[in-house]
């Protein structure tokens, strides 16, 4: 698991680099020209990346809770508020790969997670 762990912890830290360059203008778009809810998104899943990054790769309690609290939200919002965050359908299909990418990781954490010993 620690392994693992740590695995997420990079996962998280690339996360963390993808909002922070489209932060500081070197996205896709320009981030001013963005809606108000991504500029916010960005922030918080920024600084939610960041530590859960550190926590995982400590192998702390706190980071597990980070990275399903980090990967939950975005599953909810990313369905829920689909049309807002994607208006083409390669946007669509680009965060449905996202979420499917974090489905096959929460399934591996929590089959490892019940099978350790």
């Amino acid at each position: 698991m620690g392994i693992y762990l740590r695995f997420l912890a990079v996962v998280f830290a690339y996360g963390a680099i993808v909002h922070f360059t489209n932060m500081t203008g070197l996205g896709a778009k320009p981030w001013l020209e963005t809606p108000l809810g991504w500029r916010i998104a960005d922030v918080i899943y920024f600084i939610l990346d960041i530590a859960a990054a550190i926590g995982l790769w400590q192998q702390k309690i706190w980071g597990i809770g980070l990275f399903l609290l980090g990967f939950l939200s975005q599953f909810i919002i990313y369905t829920i508020f689909l049309d807002y965050f994607a208006s083409t359908s390669e946007e669509q299909q680009t965060i449905y790969g996202l979420l499917g990418t974090e489905a096959i990781l929460i399934l591996i954490f929590f089959i490892l997670f019940f099978t350790k010993k």
